[in-house]
């Protein structure tokens, strides 16, 4: 019997073509626009997600800004000194730590000939150890790290490229670095960073251009604000510190603050009375990025829903018109034996199958509408040039949605066909014979 109230559910579906792809429309253009907007959604949280993968989850950024739930951080003074790398280096939760100090370079130049030089602008160079290859996931390609004292630095490969393709710079190379203050300084290359297979808005600070030893490139010191004119020490805008595992990732957090907080440490000391110690992990980025794309997609996904909610009306509207327009018929159909619950069930399946069709071609539709609108972003984001053209977006399904966008449209069709299929159903058979 059920089996044959389904069929008749399909054949009346067939009679009526064109009202019941109508409708069939509604509920697709509902579906896809919900997989389409969570994928898309779902697609951007991913690469934004990379764009802040600055470091290993262990990591984090130590400086001085704006505490508090939402910390902000500023990279300007100069308040870290050796004493507090040290320091910082001895706590039982830190696995390493690695001072940043930021020399800018104005040129790069290198002799070709005797009186011949090439010149080419500036790079971001950094001074530090060699832990900042460990905190950063940066790996050499050739050669070794720098000593401490000698006039020796690690280049980037884009940075090894600076000349040209055709004539890159190689281990034992010497070339010259002019910082702002005019001086120049020989630089002999002694290491070459492996290229990053991921790219980043971020590649800036997550793979610098040169990495150098603290002396003799980089001078920043203090002395008298300490109280002892004779105490000269160099000075750091930030520190990045590694946890010795994910576990004590927070317990080093608070350490370092308990630390720098205190008497003990040079940098309270140096640091501007209305700013705060900011230590900002690596989770803490993503979280934040998270909750934003949260919040992003929750809207969105309304919107799209509303859609879909559309779609149900448009199957209330075909049902009621076609228990209306079958109503001689479901009177003769309750003369020779129907029931109220088998024409109840006619309605209810006609209503189910339009909502399953709709759910499963839209989230067909859906799918691959998906890959145009993550195509169309990323021709956006090439488009603003700069640092937003590295990179580009992966399509990245949320596999849960295509099961609840389909459920959805199910249950409208079914919602949406309980009003006109009980009005059938209540229908008197005599009154529905005599209906013209």
């Amino acid at each position: 019997m059920i089996q044959d109230i389904f069929a008749m559910a399909l054949d009346t579906m067939k009679s009526y073509k064109i009202r019941t792809f109508l409708t069939l429309i509604g509920v697709i253009i509902g579906v896809a626009s919900v997989i389409m907007v969570t994928t898309a959604g779902n697609s951007v949280s991913t690469f934004i997600a990379e764009q802040w993968n600055l470091f290993n989850p262990t990591g984090m950024v130590i400086g001085i800004g704006k505490g508090g739930d939402v910390p902000q951080l500023q990279i300007k003074s100069v308040v870290f000194t050796t004493d507090d790398v040290e320091n910082i280096q001895r706590l039982s939760a830190v696995k390493t730590v690695a001072p940043i100090g930021i020399v800018p370079v104005t040129k790069i130049l290198k002799r070709n000939g005797f009186l011949n030089w090439d010149s080419r602008p500036g790079e971001t160079m950094y001074a530090s150890t060699e832990s900042i290859l460990e905190i950063l996931n940066m790996e050499l390609e050739e050669g070794t790290m720098f000593r401490e004292g000698k006039n020796e630095i690690v280049i980037s490969k884009t940075v090894s490229e600076i000349f040209g393709a055709d004539k890159p710079l190689k281990i034992g190379d010497t070339i010259y670095l002019r910082r702002v203050d005019g001086k120049t300084l020989d630089a002999k290359i002694v290491g070459i960073l492996k290229q990053s297979s991921s790219f980043s808005m971020f590649n800036t600070l997550s793979t610098p251009g040169i990495i150098c030893p603290a002396k003799p490139y980089y001078s920043s010191y203090f002395g008298s604000n300490a109280g002892s004119i004779l105490k000269r020490v160099t000075a750091f805008t930030i520190l990045l510190a590694e946890a010795k595992d994910t576990q004590t990732v927070q317990e080093a957090q608070d350490q370092i603050l308990n630390y720098l907080e205190g008497a003990g440490s040079d940098a309270s000391q140096y640091k501007d009375d209305n700013t705060d110690f900011v230590v900002i992990t690596q989770q803490y980025i993503l979280d934040r990025v998270d909750k934003i794309m949260n919040v992003i997609r929750t809207y969105i996904t309304a919107i799209a829903l509303i859609s879909l909610l559309i779609g149900g009306v448009g199957i209330a509207n075909i049902m009621f018109a076609t228990v209306t327009e079958r109503t001689r018929e479901i009177g003769t159909m309750m003369a020779i034996g129907a029931k109220r619950r088998d024409i109840l069930q006619l309605f209810l399946y006609q209503s189910t199958v339009i909502g399953l069709l709709g759910g499963i071609t839209g989230c067909i539709l859906g799918a691959t509408g998906s890959w145009f609108v993550v195509d169309l972003l990323n021709k956006s984001i090439q488009n603003l040039g700069g640092a937003f053209s590295t990179g580009s977006i992966q399509l990245d399904y949320a596999p849960e949605w295509f099961l609840i966008a389909t459920i959805v449209g199910i249950l409208i069709g079914v919602t949406a066909g309980v009003l006109p299929a009980r009005k059938a159903a209540k229908m008197d058979p005599v009154e529905a014979l005599r209906w013209e």
